[in-house]
């Protein structure tokens, strides 16, 4: 299963202006060209490698972007790749760097087909999502925003008024909607999950948005409900920060 083309050149487009970087910079990558990896020198205390199809994107200070050079892709991405890479340079610039993240990128162009439920209800109320978030470990949370309520959608168990999953997107660069999903810890493993993302990722596509799953890398879960969904997978994304 592939993005449709014009898919990827909205997904290039979106990370081109979330990097400072010209609109084309990914373009090729998008379109299954060979492409260079390009280097954004930042100066905020981050760094990270986007890939993207045949692309990449690496951003960060200077010092690192030299010191990374000689290494490819392959040996930057993945948990703690970045880190391990600046602290075997030696350098005392690296000393402070800790993991961020890093994530698998999944993309959606088609819907996924919301069959109605008799025994769950979709309500866009954010004081569901709000009860569900108080019932969860805070550890479950990071990366569920609940200020982004005009995104919201949460499913509630009808004869109880439980809500027992929900998910919200965010905009990014005004094209992409990235997506968050929690489900109650009692509940999970029945695909509440999925079937709420689905019903968010169907609503940005309705609003011409093309929805971002990223899923950690290391979770198993994110990466079922990724495919439960049919997301397709494009790229990753590992980051680190200076402390």
């Amino acid at each position: 299963m592939e993005l449709e083309s014009g898919t990827r050149a909205i997904v290039a487009l979106a990370w081109a202006r979330r990097l400072g970087l010209p609109d084309d910079a990914l373009q090729k990558a998008a379109m299954g060209a060979d492409a260079v990896r390009v280097h954004v020198p930042v100066d905020d205390g981050s760094l990270l490698l986007l890939r993207y199809l045949t692309g990449s994107v690496l951003a960060g200070p200077e010092w690192a972007l030299d010191a990374l050079e000689g290494y490819d892709d392959e040996a930057l991405a993945g948990e703690s790749a970045l880190v391990r890479a600046l602290r075997a340079t030696g350098r005392s610039e690296a000393e402070g760097l800790r993991t961020a993240g890093d994530y698998t990128l999944y993309y959606l162009d088609e819907p996924a087909g919301v069959e109605p439920s008799e025994q769950v209800a979709v309500s866009a109320d954010p004081a569901y999502a709000q009860r569900l978030v108080a019932s969860c470990p805070s550890d479950d949370t990071i990366g569920l925003d609940l200020a982004r309520g005009e995104h919201m959608f949460t499913l509630v168990a009808d004869e109880q008024q439980l809500p027992v999953a929900t998910a919200s997107y965010g905009l990014w660069e005004g094209l992409l909607a990235d997506l968050a999903t929690l489900t109650l810890p009692d509940v999970r493993r029945h695909g509440l999950g999925a079937y709420i993302t689905a019903v968010a990722a169907d609503d940005a596509l309705t609003q011409g948005f093309t929805p971002q799953w990223r899923a950690p890398r290391s979770s198993a879960a994110a990466h079922r409900l990724a495919e439960d969904v049919g997301f397709v997978s494009v790229g990753s994304l590992t980051s680190a920060r200076l402390t």
